[in-house]
């Protein structure tokens, strides 16, 4: 391998690398614009969470955890020719 396919190779990487950093960054987001909409219909926190916000959240967190890993099986056992529903 020369020197300048080792270099873009570590480039190549260093890109993907990236990418899954942004997307973790996304779905961060995600999940706490729709759970912050979930848990304060007021859109105002309280000065400090009570129990029943907290629970909320952290459920909230979990099933949207749960429905990602969910879709992301999914989707790698019908790209692996399955079918996933049946």
């Amino acid at each position: 391998m020369s020197g300048n396919d080792a270099n873009l190779e570590r480039f190549m990487q260093q890109l993907l690398i990236e990418g899954q950093r942004q997307k973790f960054t996304e779905q961060v987001h995600t999940l706490t614009s729709r759970c912050w909409d979930i848990c304060f219909a007021d859109y105002r926190p309280p000065a400090k969470l009570d129990a029943k916000t907290q629970t909320c959240l952290q459920n909230c967190v979990n099933r949207m955890v749960d429905a990602s890993n969910f879709m992301v099986e999914h989707l790698q056992k019908e790209g692996a020719g399955g079918h996933a529903f049946s």
